[in-house]
């Protein structure tokens, strides 16, 4: 994994055990801690994989969303806490259309 295309986020809704976040995710976590109806963000491992295009695939959990952010040769899984999952979705979703456009 490089280094440079990686970033610590800290804040009272990150959790504490994994507090890096791959390039291509960052936008997405930055903008959810700023959002009122998310109550907790866990990052999860970052795993490296071949290269390829960057996407993301959110899922409805019952405690909010599981997204799966794929970056050129990393993804991670983020969940986010919420209870209004389909509202943060589509926030989300906006987000990262201006990220990739």
């Amino acid at each position: 994994m490089i280094k440079s295309s990686m970033s610590h986020i800290s804040g009272k809704k990150i959790a504490k055990s994994h507090s890096t976040v791959i390039k291509t995710a960052e936008p997405i976590v930055r903008s959810a801690l700023k959002l009122t109806e998310v109550s907790k963000i866990i990052t999860g491992e970052i795993a490296a994989v071949r290269n390829g295009t960057e996407r993301i695939k959110f899922t409805v959990i019952p405690a909010g969303l599981k997204i799966m952010v794929r970056g050129i040769n990393s993804r991670q899984q983020l969940f986010i806490y919420t209870d209004k999952p389909n509202s943060l979705q589509e926030k989300l979703e906006m987000v990262w259309q201006k990220k990739v456009l």
